[in-house]
């Protein structure tokens, strides 16, 4: 086994170092070490990948289908071969086949993680929320790269605040939080986001507050989150040292037009008259 990892291992530095073609040799070496379908799988699409980046597009797709052939019952083969097609930008075949794989094999979180992706991607959100939705009916998920329910839940929020579906996301987004630890959960500036939709601005400052309490760089975007819910508290002190602070980052800011209402009251005191690189968004 420790030969296997061996092997893994060096391949991965080959490819790194676009050494392709000897890495295409040391993963094929590495299938000899291994039983494991999973394992033999990922290697084999790793071997293909190689073929792609030597410019063998034939090979390439030779091996994906001989991947999939011969592993008709692993719900991974379908998901490496449909990352290969968005790669190639076979948008709809990619999306047949994954819907198959989730009718065949309902437990098997990947294949619905890269569906609602690859929808959200093709602008169609709506039916990347419907994807998401089914998976979480399942009684039991695998997990998928360390991804369980708590990151659905989070990135159906993100789904349903792009849709301006507000009161959605902020349930679903609640509904992560609940799962995690709060210092595990990294989506306290959206939630900051939904109460402010929500007209709810205390709690706004509270998850905006949390947010810096456990990230490691403030950038601006957060500090104009941050100055919003103050100016919504009629704290407008304490909202434009916010806004000189995300300013100073970059000696510009960039305000969206519904930051402009939250800012009416900085406006209105010409506080934004002393900053030169200011830009607004068309409303």
């Amino acid at each position: 086994m420790s030969s296997f990892f061996s092997l893994i291992r060096e391949a991965k530095l080959l490819e790194e170092e676009k050494e392709f073609t000897r890495a295409f040799n040391v993963y094929a070496e590495s299938e000899s070490h291994t039983k494991n379908e999973s394992a033999l799988i990922k290697i084999k699409a790793k071997k293909a990948w190689c073929l792609y980046a030597v410019g063998n597009p034939r090979e390439t797709e030779s091996l994906f289908q001989d991947i999939i052939q011969n592993y008709p019952s692993h719900p991974l083969s379908i998901t490496v071969y449909s990352r290969y097609l968005i790669k190639l930008k076979k948008f709809k075949s990619a999306k047949v086949l994954l819907q198959k794989s989730i009718l065949q094999f309902p437990s098997y979180l990947e294949n619905y993680l890269l569906l609602a992706s690859l929808l959200k991607d093709m602008e169609r959100s709506e039916e990347a929320i419907e994807v998401l939705k089914k998976a979480l009916s399942q009684e039991h998920l695998s997990n998928g790269r360390g991804i369980d329910r708590k990151d659905i839940w989070a990135e159906l929020g993100s789904l349903y605040f792009s849709r301006g579906d507000f009161n959605s996301a902020l349930a679903s987004l609640k509904k992560s939080l609940k799962m995690v630890e709060p210092e595990e959960f990294l989506h306290y500036d959206l939630l900051a986001l939904c109460y402010l939709e929500a007209e709810d601005p205390e709690n706004a400052l509270l998850s905006i507050r949390t947010h810096i309490q456990f990230c490691k760089e403030i950038d601006p975007e957060t500090l104009i989150i941050l100055a919003r819910a103050h100016c919504r508290l009629g704290k407008l002190e304490e909202a434009a040292n916010n806004l000189i602070q995300a300013y100073s980052i970059e000696d510009s800011l960039y305000l969206k037009a519904t930051d402009f209402i939250d800012f009416a009251p900085l406006l209105r005191n010409g506080f934004f008259t002393t900053l030169e690189n200011i830009e607004w968004e068309e409303p």
